[in-house]
C-alpha cells in the first residue's frame, strides 16, 4: 500500500473521529469544538494535499490503520485472515532442511544407536530392581518353551509377550495355563499346558506379568512389535515368517522389536517436534513479544511438522531400499529378502505424518468454510444503500431547495 494511501486513510479517520466528537457535543450543548471547513468537492491530490497539511497542522505523526476499522469490521479482518495460511519464508525451509539432516544422522545411525542403548540396559538387569522383576516374574505360564515354542523369537509365537493382547496374557497367569497354536506342515494345533500355578487373583497376575514384562522389555531380544502375536498365529504362512524372522533378525537382539522399532525411532520424532516448535514458538516471539501462536501460526507450525516428519520418514523408508538393494548387489539373496530390515523404517515417524497430514486436511477444509471478502460491487452496493433510503432522499430534495436564490421581484 502506497504511503500516501495509508495517510490519507488514517487522516479521514481522525477527521470522522472529530465530526462524532462534534456531533456527541452538539447533544451534550457543548458547541466549544471547530472543526476547519474543508473543500466539499477535491480531487484525490487535492485531498492528500489537504490531509498533509492538516496533519502538520495538528502533528499527526503516527499511522494506526488498525483504528480505522470498527469493531465489526475489524473482527470480519481477523476472520478473513484465518482463512488464508501463511505462506512459508526463507527460514521455515531452513528450519525443515535442518531437522531433515539431523533425521538423515539418526537414521543413518540407527542400528549403532540401537546398539549402544542395548549395551547400556543390559547392565540395567544385574541392578537389584530387576532382578526383583524376574524374581517375581519366574514361572509364569507365558515363558513356556515346549516344542514349536522355543527358540529365540519364543516371545513373538504366542500372546504372552505381545503388549496388544494384555487380557489374554492375564488370564492365562490367572488360570496358570499356556495356550498358543503350534502350525505343522500348515496345520494350526492348538496347545494347552497347565503345569503351572493357578487361582492367582487378577491383580496380583497382572503385578507380575508387568514386572516380568518389564524385566524382558530390556534384554537384548526386547518385546516384539505389539500384534506380532497375531500375525504369528495367522492362516497366512507368509505373515507368519514376516513376523517370525522380522523379530528374530539376523543376529540375537538385532530384529524388529519394542527397543529397536519404537523406542530409538521414538527419540527422532521427540526431536523433530522439540526442534521445529521451538523454532516457531522463537520466532513468534521475536515478532509479536509473545509465543502464542494465533490460529494462521498453529496452522503454519503444522505444515513445518508435517513436512519435517515427512523427510525422516522418506529417509527411513529410503535405507531400508537401500539395505535391500546393497545385499542385492552382493549377491546375498537371503539377506537383501530377510524381513528384519523392516526396523530400519520409522514408524512412530510415519504414524505422526499421518495424523499431521490428517490435521493439514481438516485444518484447509475448516477454513474453506470462512466467509471470503466482499467483491468490490458486494461493496459498492452496501456504501450505496443508506444513501437511497426515501428519509435521505427527501433531506437532500430539501436542502437542495433551501440552496435555491430567491426571487425578490
Amino acid at each position: 500500500m502506497n504511503d500516501d494511501i495509508e495517510r490519507n486513510l488514517d487522516t479521514q479517520a481522525r477527521r470522522l473521529a472529530d465530526l462524532d466528537a462534534l456531533i456527541s457535543a452538539a447533544l451534550d450543548d457543548d458547541l466549544e469544538i471547530e472543526i476547519p471547513e474543508s473543500p466539499r468537492r477535491q480531487t484525490y491530490t487535492e485531498l492528500t494535499a489537504y490531509n498533509d497539511a492538516l496533519r502538520n497542522e495538528r502533528d499527526w505523526t503516527d499511522i494506526d490503520l488498525d483504528a480505522v476499522l470498527t469493531d465489526q469490521q475489524r473482527a470480519a479482518w481477523e476472520l478473513w485472515r484465518t482463512k488464508h495460511r501463511l505462506e512459508w519464508r526463507h527460514g521455515d525451509y531452513l528450519a525443515v532442511g535442518a531437522v531433515g539432516f539431523v533425521g538423515l544422522l539418526c537414521t543413518w545411525f540407527d542400528a549403532s544407536i540401537d546398539r549402544a542403548l542395548r549395551d547400556r540396559l543390559r547392565t540395567l538387569t544385574e541392578s537389584s530392581l530387576v532382578q526383583r522383576w524376574e524374581a517375581a516374574g519366574k514361572r509364569l505360564p507365558i515363558d513356556y518353551m515346549g516344542p514349536g515354542f522355543g527358540g529365540r523369537a519364543h516371545r513373538v509365537k504366542a500372546a504372552g509377550h505381545d503388549l496388544a493382547r494384555p487380557i489374554e496374557a492375564i488370564r492365562q497367569v490367572m488360570a496358570g495355563e499356556f495356550r498358543g497354536i503350534r502350525w505343522q506342515n500348515g496345520i494350526a494345533a492348538p496347545i494347552v499346558n497347565g503345569a503351572y500355578q493357578g487361582n492367582i487373583p487378577f491383580t496380583e497376575a497382572a503385578l507380575r506379568l508387568g514386572q516380568h514384562l518389564l524385566a524382558d522389555v530390556i534384554t537384548p531380544m526386547s518385546l516384539p512389535i505389539p500384534g506380532m502375536s497375531l500375525l504369528y498365529e495367522s492362516n497366512s504362512e507368509a505373515l507368519r515368517k514376516f513376523a517370525l524372522h522380522s523379530y528374530s533378525g539376523l543376529e540375537a537382539g538385532g530384529g524388529w522389536n519394542v527397543r529397536s522399532g519404537l523406542a530409538t525411532p521414538s527419540m527422532t520424532v521427540v526431536m523433530t517436534e522439540l526442534l521445529i516448535r521451538t523454532y516457531v514458538h522463537a520466532k513468534a516471539y521475536q515478532r509479536t513479544g509473545t509465543a502464542e501462536l494465533d490460529w494462521p501460526q498453529q496452522r503454519r507450525r503444522t505444515e513445518l511438522l508435517l513436512a519435517a516428519h515427512g523427510l525422516v520418514s522418506a529417509i527411513s523408508l529410503g535405507k531400508v531400499t537401500a539395505q535391500i538393494a546393497a545385499h542385492g548387489a552382493a549377491g546375498n539373496f537371503w539377506r537383501a529378502a530377510h524381513p528384519s530390515h523392516v526396523r530400519h523404517a520409522n514408524i512412530p515417524a510415519l504414524l505422526r505424518t499421518g495424523t499431521l497430514a490428517a490435521t493439514v486436511v481438516t485444518d484447509a477444509y475448516r477454513a474453506s468454510k470462512i466467509p471470503g471478502a466482499r467483491s468490490w460491487d458486494e461493496l459498492f452496493v452496501a456504501t450505496a444503500q443508506p444513501w437511497q433510503l426515501d428519509l435521505v432522499g427527501r433531506f437532500e430534495c430539501s436542502s437542495a431547495l433551501t440552496d435555491l436564490p430567491l426571487d425578490v421581484s
